[in-house]
């Protein structure tokens, strides 16, 4: 008998992720994590990095030993303890100091798992600096000094002079942590330092660093007190919303840009804590916005400065003379109105008007206000109640085409316009159930995507159009979804990637408490991924070129921007993919002899395992190295000096005598700094004998 030649099976996996082995086309990955095919081709997703950390407040402070070392311009060290001071006088340009913390995890004896977040009351005396300049901030990662952003924060006005705490002690500095941070030798002290440059000017005869004693600030799961982070555009200016929990009550963080330079706090609210998260509803024209949160309305106003405190009391009904009163359009003589604001969850602005569901004693309820600019006005008879044979309470509000939607825990609702209410001359409502059977379970998973709502229901992620053709996007992610925390689907969160046209979904899956994996729906591709990033809540934003920003704020309070090169914070990114079961379907045995992959000469190199059966530990693996030694290594070539070519295809094959009832291919990729793309997979095999 001949020998037999080599079959070939020729695999993209570009087309995401199906978990129905028996249903899934060849080019579908069995499993994949942290890749996605936006071109055609697999590559690893984008990575993240540190943006700012956020200030958390009471039971979440830590502490730890913190020592300042001053290297003059001679090369002698001057230094301060916890509680001592140091003189940074007229220390010149590219002086540096150096702030060292004796660890960055595990700050808590009670808790392994908190973070080194930030430190506040390093700049605080009487001697301050007058000469406006700035600094550059550094860490050590083991081997060379790394830029990493460490934002300024002084009370109400965001100073030009670097290191002047204008007479207070709220002066403080934030960054987050970069992963691969390495302890170093510092004046003969060893710890993690951050090493600041002075820059442009140097600093005036009388500049003072107070080191104060136990200033460190971190969180952990326990203290997890994020529950809101938005952007609201209004007329001429954006402020930025950080709504946070802390147990001594609802505390609100405003401030014109996100890493919160110019900050100004609320009030401390002590009527609500819960486990949930906050929405907003931002009128633009009246330059302000509602942040509701657990049965708690509270009002913002984009004034044209930041004063000390922010008003965050709670939303009052309007009650000027213009709106309300004898002879004013709304006469309680003759429109019975509510006396206080709806205790709502959920609001949203829509076609002028402000809506509120999830209210307190009212779980059924929806009201509406007055148009625009009487918004501030609620009739008593602006109400509907959705119940019929679904008893379920409401988790979400949103709009969509004409009709503003309410969603229930099993059922779709929209709220028709039916004319006018002859008893209050206000528009009136009436709620049509548009779908049975299926609900949302969180509010903050709802994005409004081509003339749609997408959003996460009991059983999966669906699409809502308005009409009951409602459209479930998961099927091929079903394990995934099954596995989601049931008390934790509530606090599951979204965003539109509108450039990267993509509907993301942060989830608890496997037990965990908090969001630990981020469902990618690709919706141009029609295609679902799955990656690792932690994101407890998204804000999509634009910077001052109208460029589309995203960024996430983790358990930690620590916010990163998405899309930033090819490590998370300075975390390599291990990516990998399982192709579907080859031969299957055949009624053979198959022996795979090799597997040659396209990819290029950025990627560096891959690991391929080959598996039978479905059993992992069978594998045996092989790696591929895409380098050529005749070429400059990825990131080190010389112009007019080395062969480089940026972007080269290359096929590396691998031999293997692999036998079984049926075979997949497993390719991965974890090394730092370096993409990885995967254009194709050939999978040489023979059929044996019958099974």
């Amino acid at each position: 008998m001949g020998r037999q030649n080599h079959k070939h099976l020729v695999l993209k996996c570009n087309k995401g992720i199906n978990q129905q082995a028996d249903l899934a086309d060849p080019d579908e990955c069995a499993d994949a994590l942290n890749v996605w095919a936006p071109n055609g081709a697999i590559e690893q997703r984008p990575g993240f990095s540190g943006y700012d950390s956020m200030f958390v407040a009471g039971d979440a402070i830590e502490t730890q030993s913190q020592e300042v070392h001053v290297l003059s311009d001679v090369g002698v060290y001057s230094s301060a303890a916890e509680g001592a001071k140091v003189a940074l006088d007229d220390h010149p340009v590219g002086g540096h100091w150096f702030l060292g913390f004796s660890e960055i995890t595990a700050l808590g004896s009670d808790n392994d798992r908190a973070q080194l977040l930030s430190f506040k009351g390093a700049f605080d005396g009487t001697k301050n600096n007058a000469n406006a300049t700035w600094m550059r901030a550094d860490y050590w990662n083991g081997t060379e000094w790394k830029y990493i952003r460490v934002s300024e924060r002084l009370s109400t006005t965001k100073s030009s002079k670097h290191l002047d705490s204008a007479g207070t002690s709220a002066y403080a500095l934030s960054f987050v942590s970069p992963a691969d941070w390495a302890s170093s030798v510092i004046n003969s002290r060893t710890a993690y330092y951050l090493r600041f440059t002075i820059q442009d000017n140097a600093l005036d005869d009388e500049v003072e660093i107070a080191n104060v004693a136990a200033s460190l600030q971190s969180v952990s799961p326990v203290h997890d007190v994020t529950r809101g982070l938005f952007v609201a555009q209004f007329k001429t200016k954006k402020r930025y919303f950080y709504l946070l929990n802390p147990s001594a009550g609802l505390r609100a963080v405003l401030g014109s840009t996100l890493d919160m330079e110019d900050y100004s706090n609320s009030g401390t609210e002590t009527r609500v804590v819960a486990d949930e998260l906050a929405s907003i509803a931002v009128v633009p024209q009246f330059d302000e916005a509602f942040v509701a949160y657990g049965g708690m309305v509270t009002r913002f106003e984009a004034a044209e400065g930041l004063s000390s405190t922010v008003g965050a009391n709670v939303a009052k009904v309007e009650d000027a003379d213009f709106a309300v009163g004898e002879g004013a359009r709304f006469d309680p003589t003759f429109i019975a109105l509510l006396a206080e604001w709806p205790r709502a969850r959920f609001i949203t602005f829509y076609n002028g008007m402000l809506w509120c569901a999830g209210i307190d004693g009212e779980q059924f309820t929806v009201k509406w206000s007055a148009p625009a600019p009487y918004h501030r006005v609620w009739s008593a008879l602006s109400f509907s109640v959705l119940m019929e044979d679904d008893n379920s309470p409401i988790t979400g509000l949103s709009a969509l085409g004409e009709n503003v939607v309410v969603f229930k825990s099993d059922s779709v609702w929209i709220m028709v316009n039916v004319g006018e209410n002859p008893a209050t001359g206000l528009d009136d409502f009436q709620p049509i159930r548009v779908v049975a059977g299926v609900g949302c379970v969180s509010n903050a998973s709802i994005q409004r995507i081509r003339g749609g709502l997408i959003f996460l229901a009991e059983d999966g992620v669906y699409r809502f159009d308005g009409t009951p053709n409602i459209v479930k996007l998961s099927d091929r992610i079903g394990k995934t979804i099954e596995s989601i925390s049931p008390s934790r689907r509530h606090l599951a969160a979204s965003v539109h990637w509108r450039t990267k046209s993509c509907y993301l979904l942060s989830v608890a899956v496997d037990g965990s408490h908090d969001n630990n994996r981020t469902i990618v729906y690709d919706y141009k591709n029609d295609a679902l991924w799955l990656w690792d990033v932690p994101a407890k809540l998204w804000l999509l934003d634009e910077d001052a070129h109208d460029n589309e920003r995203l960024y996430f704020i983790n358990q930690y309070a620590q916010v990163f921007e998405m899309g930033d090169g090819n490590h998370d914070h300075g975390a390599a990114i291990s990516s990998n993919i399982l192709t579907q079961r080859i031969g299957e379907n055949l009624n053979t045995k198959i022996t795979i002899r090799q597997v040659e992959v396209l990819s290029d000469n950025r990627t560096s190199s891959l690991s391929v395992a080959v598996r039978h059966n479905d059993d992992e530990n069978s594998e045996t693996t092989g790696t591929l190295d895409l380098t050529d030694s005749t070429e400059a290594v990825y990131g080190t070539a010389v112009d007019g000096v080395d062969k480089y070519v940026q972007d080269r295809r290359r096929p590396r094959r691998l031999s293997y005598r692999k036998q079984g009832d049926w075979l997949q291919v497993k390719i991965s990729h974890s090394t730092k700094n370096t993409p990885m793309t995967i254009a194709g997979i050939d999978v040489g095999y023979v059929p044996g004998g019958r099974r």
